[in-house]
């Protein structure tokens, strides 16, 4: 009677833990959808007032042209009067107004020349407005994706190097080491980046997070043939990980100098830096890259970025 008992009390337990387990995982599926509704109707808002804002930014356009038009509308009326005023006047008042003849032709022509250099959007404007969203729902007007690019590392890592690659500039001596920041910008396929190259020396890295605000994408520089400073840079990665304002930032991290004898491959770099564990809360990508031996891989680099925007 007692082992019954005990049975029966031992399945009552299983039951309201069953039935606490699958509560909570239901409280846990809601709460998921919740933030992930709460997440989209911000973002529907904010892609609302960039409409909003563009629309206006295109009516004001559209009305300064207007004025514009009516402008030289009249000036170019004035003009034709007063030539038909010369060409009415007695012939020796014509053949002393022949300076004024000529100004008043100059006119013309410079009016002919701005007529001319309009292109098609002034003269039948675009009634639609054209939208493109990326991966991350921002919304972006027009065939092209904005992406904003913040380039960090340690100094000496190469990152003004990879820059310049990604530039298609070829560098014919080492690049000065970077006070403060350099801000380029760069298209690529359907990409336009702006890429801000921060100052990786020691007293500059305080000053990274004033540059992390509506960042997209983050691109850390190592140099993979450094082992003794490789876990300074592991520290600086894993600071940059944890900061809120990077937290669906894409992390694209370049093994730079894999043309130096003893340097580490991307596969040593993973596991020293133990990037599987560090970045396994967001999207990441380790490439390897060499301005001597393979330039292309500061390319690839960028294709993967493209992959991950649209």
């Amino acid at each position: 009677m007692q082992k019954k008992c005990k049975y029966k009390n031992s399945e009552i337990v299983i039951e309201e833990l069953e039935g606490w387990a699958i509560e909570d995982a239901r409280r846990r599926v809601r709460y998921h959808f919740e933030e992930l509704r709460a997440v989209l109707a911000e973002q529907e808002k904010t892609a609302m007032a960039y409409i909003e804002t563009e629309t206006r930014g295109r009516l004001c356009a559209l009305r300064q042209q207007q004025k514009d038009l009516t402008t030289t509308r009249s000036h170019v009326a004035g003009v034709c009067i007063q030539c038909e005023s010369i060409l009415d006047s007695e012939d020796w008042k014509l053949l002393s107004s022949s300076e004024k003849v000529k100004e008043v032709l100059a006119t013309l022509e410079q009016q002919q020349q701005h007529y001319g250099q309009l292109g098609p959007d002034f003269l039948s404007p675009e009634s639609s407005i054209p939208i493109i969203f990326s991966r991350d729902n921002r919304i972006h007007i027009g065939t092209k994706i904005d992406m904003r690019v913040v380039i960090l590392g340690l100094d000496g890592a190469g990152k003004t190097s990879i820059l310049s690659a990604m530039r298609g500039v070829t560098l014919s001596s080492p690049p000065i080491p970077t006070i403060g920041f350099n801000v380029e910008s760069l298209e690529y396929m359907n990409l336009v980046f702006t890429l801000w190259d921060v100052s990786g020396h020691q007293k500059f890295r305080p000053l990274w997070k004033h540059y992390y605000h509506n960042t997209q994408a983050v691109i850390f520089v190592v140099d993979a043939s450094d082992r003794s400073r490789f876990e300074e840079a592991q520290n600086e990665l894993s600071k940059i990980l944890y900061e809120r304002e990077l937290k669906d930032a894409l992390l694209l991290i370049y093994a730079n100098k894999q043309d130096i004898a003893g340097c580490a491959s991307v596969e040593e770099l993973v596991d020293i830096f133990g990037l599987h564990k560090l970045c396994c809360a967001r999207v990441w990508h380790i490439q390897g890259s060499s301005l001597v031996s393979n330039a292309s891989g500061t390319l690839q680099g960028l294709d993967w970025l493209l992959t991950q925007c649209v």
